[in-house]
């Protein structure tokens, strides 16, 4: 039943979702997929791809910050 209505979507979804002003290598979706499937099943294949993808994203944001801005104040 679940088959019918996600296919579909999945088709419409997949190549619209993706590709909006991110800009993540297909290599870190794929993994952070599968990795989600190893962990959580067929839940985790969706969220451990995006969950790595915002890791990902945060995690390149740390590295470019400009380390001549003040530190906040306590």
């Amino acid at each position: 039943m679940y088959a019918i209505v996600i296919s579909p979507l999945d088709n419409i979804l997949e190549p619209l979702l993706p590709g909006r002003g991110v800009q993540i290598p297909m290599m870190v979706v794929f993994l952070g997929a599968i990795g989600g499937f190893v962990s959580s099943g067929i839940i985790g294949l969706f969220i451990g791809a995006v969950v790595f993808t915002l890791g990902y994203g945060l995690f390149l944001s740390w590295l470019r910050h400009d380390e001549s801005e003040p530190a906040p104040a306590p």
